[in-house]
């Protein structure tokens, strides 16, 4: 009884111990992330040179470039990601707003469109310029209304699909992570 008692003491600690509250410049941390269909979405706080901080949604677009595929090894792959950061806010309370704002495109017809700013990825996932993204409302053929977001990536123009039901998830998350550890208040 003892052992099932400091385990389970174990397990909640980190649940109880403040976030954070200094991160490194130049360094994610991250709140949400999902892979679903090729596609990996996240949303973190990041910390520029300068100091600002502020929460971004990652959009990433998985290529499997080479893979070996055997019974007696495990499974490999060599993989690409395309990816491209939208800016949510400074405050998780921001980031949530921002969410609901973009789960009101689902109502819209399809072939809607909205201009998003974004930062795009220099690898080594720091975040480098600042640009626009061009998000699309498709409707895909047995697969419901999705949000495409289409950027450029090196020399082509990469596309990532968002469901509906990723943005809720996403938002959950955030508001779980946001009861647990708000914002310091203090730092604003």
């Amino acid at each position: 009884m003892k052992r099932l008692f400091y385990c389970l003491a174990l397990l909640l600690i980190p649940t109880m111990m403040p976030a954070q509250q200094d991160i490194p410049a130049g360094m994610r941390m991250e709140i949400s992330e999902l892979e679903l269909d090729d596609n990996e979405y996240s949303i973190f706080q990041y910390k520029d040179p300068d100091g600002t901080t502020a929460y971004y949604m990652s959009l990433g677009r998985v290529y499997k470039i080479l893979g070996f595929f055997r019974d007696d090894i495990t499974d490999m792959s060599f993989d690409h990601i395309d990816e491209v950061c939208i800016p949510l806010g400074n405050t998780k309370d921001e980031v949530i707003a921002s969410l609901d704002d973009m789960l009101t495109l689902y109502d819209k017809a399809p072939g809607t469109t909205k201009e998003f700013p974004c930062r795009f990825t220099t690898g080594a996932e720091r975040l480098g310029d600042s640009g626009t993204t061009m998000c699309t409302v498709v409707k895909r053929f047995l697969q419901g209304k999705r949000l495409s977001f289409q950027f450029v990536s090196g020399n082509r123009t990469a596309e990532a699909d968002l469901r509906k039901s990723t943005v809720k998830n996403l938002k959950l998350n955030v508001k779980i992570e946001n009861k647990l550890r708000p914002d310091n208040k203090e730092e604003k």
